[in-house]
Protein backbone atom coordinates (compact mmCIF):
# COMPACT_ATOMS: atom_id res chain seq x y z
CA UNK A 1 0.00 0.00 0.00
CA UNK A 2 1.60 3.32 -1.08
CA UNK A 3 1.24 5.91 1.32
CA UNK A 4 2.45 10.09 0.49
CA UNK A 5 5.45 11.14 2.21
CA UNK A 6 2.64 14.26 4.03
CA UNK A 7 0.60 10.89 5.29
CA UNK A 8 3.94 8.96 6.62
CA UNK A 9 4.95 12.54 8.43
CA UNK A 10 1.53 12.74 9.85
CA UNK A 11 1.63 9.05 11.41
CA UNK A 12 5.19 9.55 12.11
CA UNK A 13 4.73 12.91 14.49
CA UNK A 14 1.82 11.21 16.10
CA UNK A 15 3.84 8.30 17.21
CA UNK A 16 6.48 10.94 18.52
CA UNK A 17 3.88 11.93 20.57
CA UNK A 18 2.89 8.69 21.86
CA UNK A 19 6.18 7.38 22.66
CA UNK A 20 6.74 10.52 24.89
CA UNK A 21 3.44 10.00 26.47
CA UNK A 22 4.12 6.34 27.20
CA UNK A 23 8.12 6.11 26.57
CA UNK A 24 7.79 2.28 28.12
CA UNK A 25 5.37 0.56 24.93
CA UNK A 26 8.07 -1.05 23.09
CA UNK A 27 10.37 -1.97 26.07
CA UNK A 28 11.92 -5.77 26.63
CA UNK A 29 14.40 -5.90 28.11
CA UNK A 30 13.21 -7.23 31.28
CA UNK A 31 13.36 -10.90 29.32
CA UNK A 32 16.93 -10.94 28.30
CA UNK A 33 19.20 -9.27 25.81
CA UNK A 34 19.01 -12.19 23.50
CA UNK A 35 14.91 -12.02 23.11
CA UNK A 36 13.56 -9.72 20.59
CA UNK A 37 10.52 -9.66 18.07
CA UNK A 38 10.62 -10.87 14.63
CA UNK A 39 10.56 -14.27 13.10
CA UNK A 40 14.15 -16.12 13.23
CA UNK A 41 16.04 -19.15 11.17
CA UNK A 42 15.18 -21.67 13.91
CA UNK A 43 12.48 -24.30 14.51
CA UNK A 44 9.06 -22.79 15.47
CA UNK A 45 7.18 -22.76 19.06
CA UNK A 46 3.79 -22.45 17.91
CA UNK A 47 1.41 -21.63 20.96
CA UNK A 48 -2.83 -20.31 20.87
CA UNK A 49 -2.36 -18.95 24.52
CA UNK A 50 -5.62 -16.61 24.57
CA UNK A 51 -5.17 -15.54 28.66
CA UNK A 52 -4.94 -11.99 27.81
CA UNK A 53 -8.17 -11.46 26.55
CA UNK A 54 -11.22 -10.85 29.14
CA UNK A 55 -13.83 -13.27 29.31
CA UNK A 56 -12.23 -15.54 26.74
CA UNK A 57 -10.48 -17.86 28.42
CA UNK A 58 -13.16 -18.62 30.87
CA UNK A 59 -15.65 -19.88 28.08
CA UNK A 60 -13.52 -23.47 27.88
CA UNK A 61 -11.56 -22.13 24.69
CA UNK A 62 -8.34 -24.08 25.90
CA UNK A 63 -9.67 -26.39 22.89
CA UNK A 64 -8.50 -23.77 20.38
CA UNK A 65 -4.82 -24.36 21.42
CA UNK A 66 -5.09 -27.62 18.69
CA UNK A 67 -5.39 -24.77 16.39
CA UNK A 68 -1.78 -23.94 16.65
CA UNK A 69 -1.18 -26.89 14.01
CA UNK A 70 -2.41 -25.01 11.26
CA UNK A 71 0.25 -22.36 11.57
CA UNK A 72 3.23 -25.17 12.39
CA UNK A 73 5.39 -27.11 10.00
CA UNK A 74 7.54 -30.14 9.92
CA UNK A 75 10.11 -29.52 13.05
CA UNK A 76 8.16 -27.40 15.12
CA UNK A 77 6.92 -27.58 17.87
CA UNK A 78 3.41 -27.04 19.42
CA UNK A 79 2.09 -26.55 22.92
CA UNK A 80 -1.40 -27.88 23.31
CA UNK A 81 -3.74 -28.17 26.48
CA UNK A 82 -5.00 -31.91 27.09
CA UNK A 83 -7.05 -33.73 26.12
CA UNK A 84 -4.42 -34.81 23.27
CA UNK A 85 -6.07 -35.04 19.71
CA UNK A 86 -3.82 -38.01 18.04
CA UNK A 87 -6.35 -37.65 15.08
CA UNK A 88 -6.61 -34.02 14.49
CA UNK A 89 -2.42 -34.24 14.40
CA UNK A 90 -2.71 -36.94 11.57
CA UNK A 91 -5.60 -34.77 9.92
CA UNK A 92 -3.04 -32.03 9.51
CA UNK A 93 0.53 -33.97 8.57
CA UNK A 94 -1.80 -35.93 5.98
CA UNK A 95 -4.95 -35.01 4.41
CA UNK A 96 -3.95 -31.13 4.94
CA UNK A 97 -0.08 -31.66 4.14
CA UNK A 98 1.12 -29.65 6.80
CA UNK A 99 3.83 -31.62 8.00
CA UNK A 100 4.14 -33.40 11.12
CA UNK A 101 5.32 -30.91 14.01
CA UNK A 102 6.60 -32.05 18.04
CA UNK A 103 3.25 -31.86 19.60
CA UNK A 104 3.79 -31.00 23.38
CA UNK A 105 0.55 -32.07 25.65
CA UNK A 106 0.73 -29.97 29.06
CA UNK A 107 -0.58 -31.81 32.01
CA UNK A 108 -3.83 -30.89 33.04
CA UNK A 109 -3.57 -28.76 35.93
CA UNK A 110 -5.87 -26.70 38.67
CA UNK A 111 -4.09 -23.95 39.16
CA UNK A 112 -5.47 -20.73 36.59
CA UNK A 113 -2.58 -20.04 34.27
CA UNK A 114 -1.70 -19.54 31.11
CA UNK A 115 -0.60 -21.61 28.55
CA UNK A 116 2.83 -20.08 28.37
CA UNK A 117 2.75 -20.00 32.55
CA UNK A 118 1.88 -23.91 32.49
CA UNK A 119 4.75 -24.42 29.80
CA UNK A 120 6.68 -22.86 31.95
CA UNK A 121 5.63 -24.75 35.22
CA UNK A 122 5.73 -28.10 33.32
CA UNK A 123 9.07 -29.37 34.08
CA UNK A 124 9.79 -32.34 31.21
CA UNK A 125 8.17 -29.85 28.80
CA UNK A 126 9.71 -26.87 29.55
CA UNK A 127 13.41 -29.13 29.54
CA UNK A 128 12.30 -30.34 26.17
CA UNK A 129 11.44 -26.55 24.91
CA UNK A 130 15.36 -25.91 26.23
CA UNK A 131 16.91 -28.77 24.30
CA UNK A 132 15.73 -28.12 20.92
CA UNK A 133 16.54 -23.95 21.32
CA UNK A 134 19.54 -25.28 22.22
CA UNK A 135 20.15 -27.64 19.56
CA UNK A 136 19.30 -25.31 16.91
CA UNK A 137 21.10 -22.50 18.22
CA UNK A 138 18.08 -20.43 18.68
CA UNK A 139 14.07 -20.68 18.47
CA UNK A 140 10.91 -18.72 17.23
CA UNK A 141 7.51 -18.01 19.11
CA UNK A 142 4.23 -18.20 17.11
CA UNK A 143 1.91 -16.92 19.35
CA UNK A 144 -1.54 -16.08 19.50
CA UNK A 145 -0.39 -12.37 20.68
CA UNK A 146 2.37 -11.08 22.73
CA UNK A 147 1.12 -11.45 26.39
CA UNK A 148 3.40 -11.07 29.22
CA UNK A 149 3.50 -14.94 29.98
CA UNK A 150 4.39 -15.63 26.38
CA UNK A 151 7.51 -12.89 26.72
CA UNK A 152 8.56 -14.65 29.68
CA UNK A 153 8.35 -17.91 28.79
CA UNK A 154 10.57 -16.77 25.80
CA UNK A 155 12.76 -15.12 28.84
CA UNK A 156 13.49 -18.32 30.43
CA UNK A 157 14.36 -20.60 27.32
CA UNK A 158 16.58 -17.92 26.30
CA UNK A 159 18.51 -18.02 29.64
CA UNK A 160 18.45 -21.68 29.85
CA UNK A 161 19.53 -22.66 26.82
CA UNK A 162 21.89 -19.96 26.51
CA UNK A 163 20.63 -18.82 22.91
CA UNK A 164 18.36 -16.31 21.24
CA UNK A 165 14.63 -16.12 20.98
CA UNK A 166 12.34 -14.19 18.74
CA UNK A 167 8.67 -13.74 19.23
CA UNK A 168 6.66 -12.75 16.28
CA UNK A 169 4.58 -10.45 18.16
CA UNK A 170 4.93 -7.19 19.83
CA UNK A 171 6.12 -6.50 23.04
CA UNK A 172 3.66 -6.67 26.08
CA UNK A 173 2.83 -3.20 27.16
CA UNK A 174 2.52 -2.15 23.17
CA UNK A 175 0.03 -5.65 22.83
CA UNK A 176 -1.96 -4.73 25.55
CA UNK A 177 -2.48 -0.82 24.17
CA UNK A 178 -3.86 -2.06 20.77
CA UNK A 179 -6.02 -4.52 22.12
CA UNK A 180 -7.53 -2.17 24.38
CA UNK A 181 -10.48 -0.87 22.67
CA UNK A 182 -10.17 2.53 24.15
CA UNK A 183 -6.58 3.41 23.23
CA UNK A 184 -7.35 2.48 20.15
CA UNK A 185 -10.50 4.84 19.59
CA UNK A 186 -7.89 7.51 20.71
CA UNK A 187 -5.44 7.02 17.87
CA UNK A 188 -8.28 6.37 15.11
CA UNK A 189 -9.72 10.26 16.26
CA UNK A 190 -6.28 11.60 16.18
CA UNK A 191 -5.23 9.86 13.12
CA UNK A 192 -8.27 9.95 10.67
CA UNK A 193 -10.46 12.03 12.68
CA UNK A 194 -13.31 11.35 14.89
CA UNK A 195 -16.24 10.83 12.52
CA UNK A 196 -14.04 7.56 11.91
CA UNK A 197 -15.50 6.50 15.07
CA UNK A 198 -19.07 5.63 16.59
CA UNK A 199 -19.77 7.85 19.67
CA UNK A 200 -17.37 6.63 22.32
CA UNK A 201 -16.87 7.32 26.06
CA UNK A 202 -14.23 5.52 28.67
CA UNK A 203 -15.71 5.25 31.87
CA UNK A 204 -12.86 4.78 35.02
CA UNK A 205 -15.66 3.56 37.90
CA UNK A 206 -19.40 2.08 37.91
CA UNK A 207 -20.47 5.41 38.83
CA UNK A 208 -18.34 7.26 36.19
CA UNK A 209 -20.31 4.54 33.95
CA UNK A 210 -23.61 5.21 34.77
CA UNK A 211 -22.93 9.26 34.13
CA UNK A 212 -21.80 8.31 30.67
CA UNK A 213 -24.78 5.86 30.33
CA UNK A 214 -27.52 8.97 31.28
CA UNK A 215 -25.42 11.70 29.34
CA UNK A 216 -25.53 9.74 26.02
CA UNK A 217 -29.25 8.04 26.26
CA UNK A 218 -31.14 11.08 24.72
CA UNK A 219 -28.64 11.33 21.73
CA UNK A 220 -28.36 8.01 20.74
CA UNK A 221 -30.75 4.74 19.25
CA UNK A 222 -28.67 2.13 21.05
CA UNK A 223 -25.73 2.09 23.54
CA UNK A 224 -23.54 -1.12 24.24
CA UNK A 225 -20.92 -1.46 26.99
CA UNK A 226 -17.97 -3.02 25.78
CA UNK A 227 -14.81 -4.05 28.28
CA UNK A 228 -11.76 -2.97 26.30
CA UNK A 229 -9.22 -6.23 25.84
CA UNK A 230 -12.02 -8.84 24.89
CA UNK A 231 -12.81 -10.98 21.86
CA UNK A 232 -15.68 -12.65 19.62
CA UNK A 233 -18.53 -10.37 21.50
CA UNK A 234 -17.67 -11.78 25.01
CA UNK A 235 -17.12 -8.21 26.24
CA UNK A 236 -20.10 -6.58 24.54
CA UNK A 237 -23.57 -5.58 26.15
CA UNK A 238 -25.84 -4.27 24.43
CA UNK A 239 -28.08 -2.01 26.55
CA UNK A 240 -31.96 -2.09 26.83
CA UNK A 241 -32.48 1.69 26.36
CA UNK A 242 -36.47 1.57 26.92
CA UNK A 243 -35.83 -0.71 30.35
CA UNK A 244 -33.76 1.60 31.89
CA UNK A 245 -34.59 5.17 30.91
CA UNK A 246 -36.29 7.13 33.54
CA UNK A 247 -34.24 4.95 36.08
CA UNK A 248 -32.69 7.53 38.74
CA UNK A 249 -28.47 6.88 39.00
CA UNK A 250 -28.87 4.93 41.90
CA UNK A 251 -30.90 2.56 40.99
CA UNK A 252 -29.29 2.04 37.04
CA UNK A 253 -25.87 1.62 38.99
CA UNK A 254 -27.58 -1.36 41.07
CA UNK A 255 -29.47 -2.48 37.79
CA UNK A 256 -25.89 -2.05 35.83
CA UNK A 257 -23.82 -4.09 38.93
CA UNK A 258 -26.33 -7.26 39.24
CA UNK A 259 -26.04 -7.42 35.10
CA UNK A 260 -22.34 -7.39 35.49
CA UNK A 261 -22.10 -10.01 38.04
CA UNK A 262 -24.18 -12.31 36.20
CA UNK A 263 -21.71 -11.77 32.89
CA UNK A 264 -18.95 -13.08 35.06
CA UNK A 265 -17.56 -9.43 35.02
CA UNK A 266 -14.77 -8.98 37.56
CA UNK A 267 -15.22 -5.40 37.69
CA UNK A 268 -12.04 -4.28 36.53
CA UNK A 269 -12.22 -0.64 34.58
CA UNK A 270 -11.87 1.18 32.20
CA UNK A 271 -15.12 0.01 30.30
CA UNK A 272 -15.99 1.86 26.80
CA UNK A 273 -19.66 2.72 25.94
CA UNK A 274 -20.68 3.22 22.71
CA UNK A 275 -23.13 4.18 20.32
CA UNK A 276 -24.45 0.75 18.57
CA UNK A 277 -24.84 1.88 14.73
CA UNK A 278 -27.76 0.65 12.95
CA UNK A 279 -28.23 -0.22 10.15
CA UNK A 280 -24.96 -1.90 9.64
CA UNK A 281 -24.88 -2.68 6.44
CA UNK A 282 -21.12 -4.99 6.45
CA UNK A 283 -18.59 -5.42 9.11
CA UNK A 284 -15.24 -5.28 7.12
CA UNK A 285 -11.83 -6.44 8.48
CA UNK A 286 -9.20 -5.93 6.93
CA UNK A 287 -6.26 -7.98 7.89
CA UNK A 288 -2.61 -7.13 7.47
CA UNK A 289 0.78 -8.44 8.64
CA UNK A 290 3.49 -5.64 10.02
CA UNK A 291 6.64 -6.43 8.92
CA UNK A 292 10.13 -4.93 11.01
CA UNK A 293 10.05 -1.55 9.81
CA UNK A 294 13.57 -1.85 7.77
CA UNK A 295 11.40 -4.45 6.08
CA UNK A 296 8.96 -2.14 4.52
CA UNK A 297 5.05 -0.28 5.54
CA UNK A 298 2.15 -2.55 6.69
CA UNK A 299 1.34 -5.28 4.11
CA UNK A 300 -2.39 -5.89 3.33
CA UNK A 301 -2.68 -9.13 3.13
CA UNK A 302 -7.36 -9.30 2.68
CA UNK A 303 -10.23 -7.52 3.45
CA UNK A 304 -13.29 -9.74 4.59
CA UNK A 305 -16.81 -9.19 5.11
CA UNK A 306 -17.40 -10.92 8.59
CA UNK A 307 -20.83 -12.96 9.07
CA UNK A 308 -22.18 -11.60 12.61
CA UNK A 309 -25.35 -12.77 13.97
CA UNK A 310 -27.45 -11.66 17.11
CA UNK A 311 -28.09 -8.31 18.88
CA UNK A 312 -24.87 -8.39 20.62
CA UNK A 313 -22.59 -9.07 16.74
CA UNK A 314 -21.10 -12.42 17.58
CA UNK A 315 -18.94 -13.67 14.78
CA UNK A 316 -19.92 -16.40 13.06
CA UNK A 317 -17.68 -16.19 9.67
CA UNK A 318 -16.58 -14.76 7.36
CA UNK A 319 -15.47 -14.47 3.56
CA UNK A 320 -13.66 -12.31 1.05
CA UNK A 321 -15.58 -8.28 0.44
CA UNK A 322 -17.67 -7.65 -2.27
CA UNK A 323 -17.38 -4.00 -1.42
CA UNK A 324 -16.88 -1.73 -4.33
CA UNK A 325 -13.42 -1.37 -5.40
CA UNK A 326 -13.89 2.17 -3.82
CA UNK A 327 -14.63 1.37 -0.52
CA UNK A 328 -12.06 -1.91 -0.53
CA UNK A 329 -9.18 0.86 -1.00
CA UNK A 330 -10.48 3.25 1.01
CA UNK A 331 -10.27 0.46 4.15
CA UNK A 332 -7.17 -0.61 2.77
CA UNK A 333 -5.64 2.85 2.80
CA UNK A 334 -6.98 4.03 6.11
CA UNK A 335 -5.97 0.62 8.12
CA UNK A 336 -2.76 1.16 6.37
CA UNK A 337 -2.25 4.29 8.02
CA UNK A 338 -3.07 2.60 10.99
CA UNK A 339 -0.82 -0.02 10.98
CA UNK A 340 1.64 2.29 9.88
CA UNK A 341 1.57 4.04 13.73
CA UNK A 342 1.86 0.84 15.45
CA UNK A 343 4.69 -0.15 13.30
CA UNK A 344 6.20 2.91 14.42
CA UNK A 345 5.39 2.29 17.64
CA UNK A 346 7.13 -1.31 17.30
CA UNK A 347 4.45 -3.47 16.62
CA UNK A 348 5.78 -6.83 14.45
CA UNK A 349 3.36 -9.64 13.45
CA UNK A 350 -0.34 -9.98 12.28
CA UNK A 351 -2.90 -7.15 12.82
CA UNK A 352 -6.39 -6.48 12.06
CA UNK A 353 -8.85 -3.94 12.19
CA UNK A 354 -12.77 -4.64 12.27
CA UNK A 355 -14.73 -1.59 10.80
CA UNK A 356 -18.79 -0.98 9.70
CA UNK A 357 -20.37 0.81 7.19
CA UNK A 358 -23.32 2.36 8.71
CA UNK A 359 -26.32 3.92 6.53
CA UNK A 360 -28.85 3.15 4.50
CA UNK A 361 -26.80 2.39 1.51
CA UNK A 362 -23.18 1.81 0.93
CA UNK A 363 -23.10 4.71 -2.08
CA UNK A 364 -23.35 7.07 1.21
CA UNK A 365 -22.32 4.60 3.91
CA UNK A 366 -20.23 6.59 7.60
CA UNK A 367 -16.97 3.61 7.58
CA UNK A 368 -16.43 3.52 11.51
CA UNK A 369 -13.77 1.55 13.15
CA UNK A 370 -14.84 -0.33 15.92
CA UNK A 371 -11.33 -2.80 17.15
CA UNK A 372 -8.08 -3.45 16.71
CA UNK A 373 -7.39 -7.13 16.83
CA UNK A 374 -3.55 -7.00 17.74
CA UNK A 375 -3.44 -10.98 17.53
CA UNK A 376 -4.04 -13.69 15.01
CA UNK A 377 -7.70 -14.52 15.05
CA UNK A 378 -10.57 -15.82 13.22
CA UNK A 379 -10.40 -14.64 9.73
CA UNK A 380 -6.28 -14.46 9.81
CA UNK A 381 -5.75 -17.86 10.58
CA UNK A 382 -7.96 -19.77 7.89
CA UNK A 383 -6.46 -16.90 5.41
CA UNK A 384 -3.32 -18.00 6.18
CA UNK A 385 -3.77 -21.99 5.98
CA UNK A 386 -5.42 -20.94 2.71
CA UNK A 387 -1.82 -19.51 1.43
CA UNK A 388 -0.03 -22.94 3.01
CA UNK A 389 -2.36 -25.11 1.10
CA UNK A 390 -2.89 -23.20 -2.24
CA UNK A 391 0.30 -20.35 -2.63
CA UNK A 392 -2.71 -18.03 -2.35
CA UNK A 393 -5.80 -17.51 -0.79
CA UNK A 394 -7.46 -15.53 -3.71
CA UNK A 395 -7.07 -18.68 -6.72
CA UNK A 396 -10.27 -19.55 -4.69
CA UNK A 397 -13.11 -18.12 -2.48
CA UNK A 398 -12.67 -19.00 0.98
CA UNK A 399 -15.63 -18.93 3.37
CA UNK A 400 -15.11 -19.48 7.33
CA UNK A 401 -17.68 -20.87 9.05
CA UNK A 402 -17.88 -20.93 13.11
CA UNK A 403 -20.97 -22.66 14.96
CA UNK A 404 -22.25 -22.58 18.20
CA UNK A 405 -25.04 -25.52 18.21
CA UNK A 406 -24.71 -29.21 17.87
CA UNK A 407 -27.66 -31.80 18.08
CA UNK A 408 -25.47 -34.36 18.00
CA UNK A 409 -23.47 -35.98 21.09
CA UNK A 410 -19.97 -36.11 21.56
CA UNK A 411 -17.49 -38.02 19.32
CA UNK A 412 -14.32 -38.82 17.68
CA UNK A 413 -12.82 -36.54 15.18
CA UNK A 414 -12.62 -39.61 12.62
CA UNK A 415 -15.98 -40.43 12.97
CA UNK A 416 -16.95 -36.81 12.07
CA UNK A 417 -14.24 -36.92 9.14
CA UNK A 418 -15.97 -40.10 7.80
CA UNK A 419 -18.99 -38.28 7.90
CA UNK A 420 -18.22 -35.46 5.91
CA UNK A 421 -16.64 -37.90 3.04
CA UNK A 422 -16.69 -35.93 -0.09
CA UNK A 423 -16.77 -32.92 1.40
CA UNK A 424 -13.02 -32.17 2.37
CA UNK A 425 -10.22 -30.95 1.32
CA UNK A 426 -7.02 -33.50 0.63
CA UNK A 427 -4.06 -32.03 -0.57
CA UNK A 428 -2.87 -35.70 -1.92
CA UNK A 429 -6.14 -35.16 -4.64
CA UNK A 430 -8.44 -32.85 -4.16
CA UNK A 431 -7.93 -29.09 -4.49
CA UNK A 432 -11.55 -27.82 -3.15
CA UNK A 433 -13.31 -28.82 -0.17
CA UNK A 434 -13.86 -28.17 3.58
CA UNK A 435 -10.65 -27.67 6.25
CA UNK A 436 -11.61 -28.33 9.63
CA UNK A 437 -9.98 -25.92 12.02
CA UNK A 438 -10.02 -27.75 15.28
CA UNK A 439 -11.10 -30.28 16.89
CA UNK A 440 -12.01 -29.77 20.47
CA UNK A 441 -15.51 -28.09 20.08
CA UNK A 442 -15.96 -30.22 17.39
CA UNK A 443 -15.64 -33.60 19.30
CA UNK A 444 -17.20 -32.01 22.34
CA UNK A 445 -20.54 -31.80 20.77
CA UNK A 446 -19.91 -27.72 22.14
CA UNK A 447 -19.69 -26.47 18.12
CA UNK A 448 -17.52 -26.01 15.09
CA UNK A 449 -15.25 -23.56 12.52
CA UNK A 450 -14.30 -24.56 9.51
CA UNK A 451 -13.14 -23.05 6.26
CA UNK A 452 -14.15 -24.37 2.75
CA UNK A 453 -12.36 -23.64 -0.39
CA UNK A 454 -14.31 -23.69 -3.43
CA UNK A 455 -13.91 -21.68 -7.04
CA UNK A 456 -16.67 -19.98 -7.29
CA UNK A 457 -18.91 -18.25 -4.15
CA UNK A 458 -21.92 -19.98 -4.89
CA UNK A 459 -20.39 -23.40 -4.53
CA UNK A 460 -18.65 -22.46 -1.44
CA UNK A 461 -21.94 -21.28 -0.12
CA UNK A 462 -23.41 -24.25 -1.06
CA UNK A 463 -20.63 -26.21 0.73
CA UNK A 464 -20.71 -24.40 3.56
CA UNK A 465 -24.68 -25.29 4.29
CA UNK A 466 -24.43 -28.63 3.23
CA UNK A 467 -21.08 -29.54 6.34
CA UNK A 468 -22.52 -27.56 8.68
CA UNK A 469 -25.87 -29.06 8.87
CA UNK A 470 -23.72 -32.68 8.60
CA UNK A 471 -22.01 -31.07 11.60
CA UNK A 472 -25.14 -30.20 13.21
CA UNK A 473 -27.11 -33.35 13.05
CA UNK A 474 -29.98 -31.61 12.83
CA UNK A 475 -30.52 -33.63 9.09
CA UNK A 476 -28.76 -34.55 5.82
CA UNK A 477 -27.43 -32.73 3.12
Amino acid sequence: MHLSPTSRERVLNLAARICKEEPRLDQKAAFGASVTSGLGPWPALVIEDHSSISLFETEGNLAYSYRALLLASAGDLVVVAAPSSKAFEDYCAGSLGLGRPEVLVLKPSNNVLSLAEMAAADAPLFERLVERAGDAGGLGIVTYMGSADVWQLAGRISHAARVPVKVAAAPPALTRRVNDKLWFAKCVADLLGQQALPATAGAYGLATLVGRIIEMEDTHESLAIKLTRSASSAGNYLLDLKRIKGMSARGLYAWLEERFHALGWSGRFPVIVTSWERPVLSSPSVQLWLPERKHGPPIVEGIFDQIIVGDTAVFSGAEPSRLSEHLQQRLANEAAHIGLLFQYLGYFGRCSFDSILVGQSLDTAELLWVECNGRWGGVSIPMTLANRLLGDWRKVWPVVVEGYSMARPPRGLNSILSDLSGELYDSTYQSEGAVILSPGRLEAAQGYEFLVLDRTREAALARAARVSTKLQGTGSA
